[in-house]
């Protein structure tokens, strides 16, 4: 894969915004990365020392990426007792920098680690993902998305959900709690993140709240601030948020689904849009989805990563179970949408909310990537319901099997970097031992309609 243009800033830019730190009143400035599960981990810099540790970079453990969720290490991925467990430094991206209006005089820049000769660790999510757009880039197309998430709330000490039933868009529900429920939908805009809709969803506490899309690596930052301070803000009131895909196994899942479209830098139109031929796929929009079908065995591994995330592809669950596309089908597991006009795109409903919309993104691109490269065609629409299907590919019954699809994937694997891929390998099978170890046996009878403990202590507060 291409690698991502430099994080870089001129000294200039640095003062200046050391400066506008001081003014503002900002004390503090958290610099956050993406670990491999798409949770903020961070240091938090007094602002004094803000412009040093940007400009020189800030030590922090390289290993955080070959962590299970738990922080707990996984072996063989390359970036821990392979190397003798070092430092990288991590370098800020100026054009994130926000103040963080949950936390007390904050601020907050994402961050991608390089090792410490300089060179990115290209196992870092984000740095993946920017790759990836920069290889799309030089084939002329922009990338333009947005992430749609669930996530269930409970009491932060005793985990009751704060309303029981399924009341789904009902008004009395979807303002159960005016303190964090206003909080979310104020302080979001302020770090960027535009909400465009907000309700509960399908299950007891379960909220469903929408955000617009944006360009490039933009649409995975927004969505990693989202998902993290949501929590945080959860926190603050009480609460707990938690994105793990299925927490219950009676209840409904809670999915993220994915839409998106490329952008043809020549002209700033829509790629997928069809002026002639509003009502048909037009040959970019077909072989970008024929890429991602081709693929979708091995993009399950990102976009449902843990072993409870497959308790979600269930028949009449409106979650996908099969490589199927469709026109405005809730059943498939690509959606297509809006081919009239400028508004056209693709919804990739495979994801599920614990997924890291960093390598969501990164894999989608991948798969389109290869799709434009090697004109892939799609199989035939799906008119009707996808549920059942003969003659289609069935998604991975679990983590391991979509493992494998990826390991035996060789245009994904080098697409994405194999530095990447023997991280991600190691530390999702280290996760699937250890959660045998304590008798989550992903293959044993009935676990795909139970939820262990162990999937609730390991994946509720931190996914």
């Amino acid at each position: 894969m291409l690698q991502p243009e430099p994080l870089t800033f001129a000294s200039e830019s640095l003062a200046q915004m050391q400066s506008q730190l001081e003014k503002a009143g900002i004390e503090f400035v958290r610099f956050e990365q993406s670990d491999t599960h798409g949770t903020s981990r961070s240091k938090t810099v007094p602002t004094r020392h803000f412009q040093h540790f940007a400009s020189h970079g800030l030590n922090f453990l390289l290993g955080h990426l070959g962590f299970d969720v738990q922080s707990g290490v996984a072996p063989g991925s390359g970036y821990l007792e392979d190397l003798g467990f070092p430092d990288s430094r991590i370098f800020p991206d100026l054009d994130t920098y926000t103040v963080v209006p949950w936390a007390d005089r904050a601020a907050s820049v994402l961050c991608e680690p390089r090792f410490q000769d300089g060179r990115p660790a290209m196992a870092a999510p984000r740095a993946i993902a920017r790759g990836l757009l920069h290889e799309l880039a030089g084939m002329g197309y922009g990338f333009f998305s947005g992430f749609e998430y669930e996530f269930y709330l409970v009491d932060h000490e005793t985990r009751v959900p704060p309303f029981q039933g399924i009341q789904i868009f009902t008004t009395l529900r979807n303002n159960f709690d005016p303190n964090i429920v206003d909080q979310i939908l104020l302080m979001m805009p302020q770090v960027g993140v535009d909400i465009i809709t907000s309700n509960s969803e399908y299950g007891p506490g379960q909220m469903e709240i929408n955000f617009a899309p944006a360009s490039g690596i933009m649409a995975a930052d927004h969505a990693f601030r989202f998902k993290n301070g949501v929590k945080e803000i959860a926190q603050k009131n009480g609460y707990m948020a938690s994105f793990m895909t299925k927490p219950y196994a009676d209840q409904s899942a809670s999915g993220c689904h994915y839409h998106h479209s490329l952008v043809d830098l020549a002209t700033g139109g829509n790629a997928f849009s069809s002026a002639d031929s509003p009502f048909e796929l037009n040959d970019v929009c077909r072989w970008w989805l024929g890429g991602q079908l081709k693929h979708a065995a091995a993009i399950c591994a990102f976009a449902s990563p843990t072993i409870n995330c497959y308790k979600r592809y269930k028949q009449w669950s409106f979650a996908p179970t099969n490589a199927t596309w469709g026109t405005e089908n809730r059943t498939v597991g690509v959606r297509v949408k809006g081919l009239k006009g400028e508004g056209a795109h693709l919804e990739n409903r495979t994801p599920g909310a614990a997924s890291n919309p960093y390598l969501v993104m990164a894999a989608i691109l991948a798969a389109g990537i290869d799709g434009l490269k090697n004109k892939i065609e799609p199989p035939a629409p799906v008119e009707n319901i996808a549920y059942g299907l003969e003659g289609v590919q069935n998604l991975p019954p679990g983590l391991t099997q979509a493992l494998d699809a990826l390991e035996s994937d060789t245009t994904l694997r080098a697409l994405l970097g194999e530095e990447f891929i023997k991280l991600y390998l190691a530390v999702k099978r280290h996760e699937i031992n250890k959660a045998a170890e304590n008798g989550a046996i992903a293959n044993a009878h009935g676990f795909m309609d139970m939820v262990t403990p162990f999937e609730v202590s390991e994946y509720f507060e931190f996914l």
